[in-house]
């Protein structure tokens, strides 16, 4: 949907639109300046809705990350325990605990792929922040 896409541009281009609308009117000044109140109210509202739409992209962006995560480890955890399965006769007890730490490793990280958020984000970024590359 293409208003979904620009929603951002459209509710600004309206109150743009309708402040120059209110500007150029023929309204007594006291009237003008309710009409004027009123369009930073909508301004006001309409950088809230802004924001607002701006979080649930957010939020859907996540989601669908996180889903494509979850799936990519999954599958690997997949190819994992069929080749420890088909190998199991054949491996000897180091390459066993190898495998076993493997899978616990890919468990893990499906569940933190499972718990991640914009908070764990912050989280991360505030303990090991000062060990990444600044992004510019």
């Amino acid at each position: 949907m293409i208003l979904g896409e620009y929603f951002e541009l459209f509710l600004t281009t309206v109150g743009v639109l309708l402040a120059i609308g209110v500007t150029f009117t023929e309204l007594p000044g006291s009237e003008k300046g309710l009409a004027l109140t009123f369009l930073v109210w909508l301004q006001g509202f309409i950088l809230w809705a802004v924001h607002r739409h701006n979080w649930f992209r957010r939020q859907a962006l996540l989601r669908q990350m996180r889903l494509m995560l979850q799936d990519r480890v999954n599958n690997q955890l997949t190819v994992m325990l069929s080749v420890a399965e088909v190998r199991g006769r054949e491996m000897s007890e180091a390459d066993q605990a190898d495998m076993e730490a493997a899978v616990a490793a890919a468990r893990t990280v499906s569940v933190e792929i499972e718990n991640l958020s914009f908070e764990s984000l912050r989280r991360w970024e505030r303990r090991y922040g000062r060990y990444l590359p600044s992004v510019s």
